[in-house]
């Protein structure tokens, strides 16, 4: 065997012991990471998940009262690090924007103010595209019992990171908005709208808990009032007709009728270059031969808080607690001060046990039911 055929032996046997070494570096490196990380001493905490990423090791507990603990490991030196280590020391404060901007973008204002509290603690599990952040040790009023997570896409904060990440072509940012059949859900409406300092202000606790809601406009109250109505419209609220002069639609003639919603619906489609397709009948009062004259679908009620009757804030939210169900159309007026508080406080009380707050179209699109034309609603079931 010459010289050259040797040296060419020797070069695959040597690789062959390296691939060997390094297979046997790295496996032995995981098993100290697993062996050192895994709570054998604490029954109690069971592996929900672990993930490798180049030279980190994720894992995901979970203890007996179901709260979550992350942990990170530096597979290189098989250190537990944490999350502050993997973010740019210079792009900390812009780190902790974007955490608190997707936040807000989740949930409601009551839950996010609570969760950036000092004294929350923050879990991490680190995925293939993404960051997932579990939260504990928070106090929040009223109290929510669904688990509390945010997922954090690598997109959104890559350019903090100090390590490489797998970047998705397509993603979508968690949103409070994005209601669920899982969840209980009901329309709010709101007749004799709008009202300047009273449905700008509950346009506003709408927002904060990411809910929508229906407003019946009067026509007469549209009068330089037409910025109101494009608020509640961008924020995502529905606006529906409760006629031009709030007159007894059982008392007019069909051309009467005819004739004020056209009257209504030039109003609207000078502001929205669309058609009205909701109405609300002043004091529920329409007769069944009516509602073929127009082509709105006829919304009324099935909870009616009476809040025009008592004024009183206490009442309306008790009353609502008592009774709500799924699937309601819930009557306001927002024009008394006393609604306005109680929406302020119902809102995180419906959200706290397990409700969903939307318009009246988006509820009966969640439920698959159809809005049709001509046709009179009490609720969506």
């Amino acid at each position: 065997m010459n010289r050259s055929s040797i040296l060419k032996i020797m070069i695959v046997i040597l690789g062959i012991s390296n691939i060997l070494f390094l297979s046997m570096y790295f496996s032995k490196k995981e098993e100290k990471v697993v062996d050192y990380c895994f709570y054998e001493e604490n029954p109690e905490y069971v592996l929900v998940e672990k993930n490798m990423l180049n030279d980190l090791t994720s894992f995901l507990y979970k203890d007996n009262n179901d709260n979550y603990i992350g942990k990170i490991y530096d597979a290189t030196s098989n250190n537990e690090i944490t999350m502050n280590d993997l973010i740019k020391e210079d792009k900390a404060s812009l780190y902790n924007d974007k955490i608190k901007e997707l936040l807000t973008l989740k949930y409601p204002k009551f839950i996010v103010e609570s969760l950036l509290k000092e004294d929350v603690k923050y879990d991490y599990l680190l995925r293939e595209n993404e960051l997932v952040i579990y939260f504990s040790n928070y106090n929040i009023n009223p109290e929510v019992e669904e688990l509390l997570y945010l997922k954090v896409n690598y997109n959104e904060i890559k350019d903090y990171l100090n390590f490489t990440v797998l970047l998705d072509k397509d993603y979508q940012n968690e949103s409070g908005y994005d209601y669920t059949l899982s969840k209980k859900s009901v329309a709010f409406t709101f007749d004799d709208s709008p009202n300047k300092n009273k449905t700008d202000k509950i346009l506003s606790y709408l927002k904060d808990n990411h809910f929508h809601a229906t407003f019946f406009v009067v026509g007469t109250r549209t009068i330089n009032n037409e910025a109101l109505l494009l608020s509640i419209n961008s924020d995502g609220n529905e606006i529906g007709s409760h006629t031009y002069n709030h007159a007894n639609m059982k008392k007019l003639t069909d051309e009467e009728i005819i004739n004020d919603y056209n009257k209504m619906n030039s109003i609207y489609q000078k502001l929205f270059q669309k058609d009205l397709t909701l109405l609300r009948p002043p004091y529920g009062n329409i007769l069944n031969s009516q509602t073929t004259l127009i082509p709105t679908s006829f919304i009324l009620w099935n909870l009616d808080t009476n809040d025009w009757r008592y004024r009183n804030t206490n009442y309306i939210v008790n009353y609502v607690l008592d009774n709500i169900k799924d699937g309601d159309i819930i009557l306001f007026h927002d024009s008394y001060d006393t609604t306005v508080k109680a929406i302020e406080e119902l809102l995180p009380l419906l959200y706290s046990k397990g409700y969903q707050v939307m318009s009246v179209s988006e509820l009966f699109k969640l439920k698959n039911i159809p809005l049709e034309p001509n046709k009179i609603y009490y609720k969506a079931l």
